[in-house]
């Protein structure tokens, strides 16, 4: 949010004409620097599962990672994070904002009804969550098989094996299971966001108030009155 905040101060006078180009940059960069934290953690988890009994917990898993396969193994595969989350991140925050945004200006009522918000903000996360699962299925795949091996393994050659494997097919293996999935994650997200906002009493222009307020500060200038 702060980084779609800035772009839209930075675009002025466009930023109404840039809205869905804004969304996609500030998805993209929040899920660069996500994917580039969560990966070691990530190789962690996935080695843990795919080899029970690699080691007892998860900081032996990671302790034996570094002395057999050294470093690498925990940062290997951020190119491929980067190719899962990036366009994960800009198509479910897209979809969902366009999608919840139609359905607000549609039945406006909705402002001012948890029932219907919350409704609204569900078919939102529905819609972003499985069009994200689609786009990042791939990416999903040569991750899982990158930490199954037990060998050192690039994502070109897990990608050559997974088509070998199955062809083009074989990268979207498990997308039902995962539509699901994610679809069910963002839709709880969106609707977890809203509950809270309605309980505390905050309406969207409320949050653009105390955002202004914040950014006014921080630079000091003030904010508005």
């Amino acid at each position: 949010e702060v980084i779609r905040r800035s772009l839209t101060e930075a675009a002025g006078v466009d930023a109404l004409s840039l809205e869905v180009p804004i969304i996609l940059a500030a998805a993209a960069v929040a899920s660069a620097v996500g994917s580039i934290i969560i990966c070691p953690f990530e190789a962690v988890r996935i080695r843990s599962v795919a080899q029970p009994d690699y080691a007892p917990n998860a900081f032996g898993v990671c302790k034996r990672l570094l002395d057999e396969e050294g470093i690498g193994s925990l940062v290997n595969a951020i190119p491929v994070f980067l190719a899962k989350n990036i366009p994960y991140a800009m198509v479910k925050f897209t979809v969902f904002d366009l999608s919840t945004e139609y359905l607000f200006h549609t039945y406006p009522i909705a402002n001012e009804q948890l029932e219907l918000s919350l409704l609204i903000s569900l078919i939102g996360g529905i819609l972003g969550g499985t069009s994200a699962a689609i786009v990042s299925n791939p990416a999903d795949a040569v991750i899982s098989e990158l930490k199954k091996a037990k060998s050192d393994m690039s994502p070109q050659e897990a990608v050559t094996n997974i088509l070998d494997r199955g062809g083009v097919s074989e990268l979207f293996k498990g997308l039902p299971l995962r539509m699901v999935f994610y679809s069910l994650v963002a839709s709880l997200q969106f609707s977890v966001y809203d509950g809270v906002r309605f309980a505390l009493g905050i309406g969207a222009d409320d949050l653009k108030l105390y955002l202004d307020i914040l950014g006014g500060a921080l630079a000091g200038k003030g904010g508005p009155i």
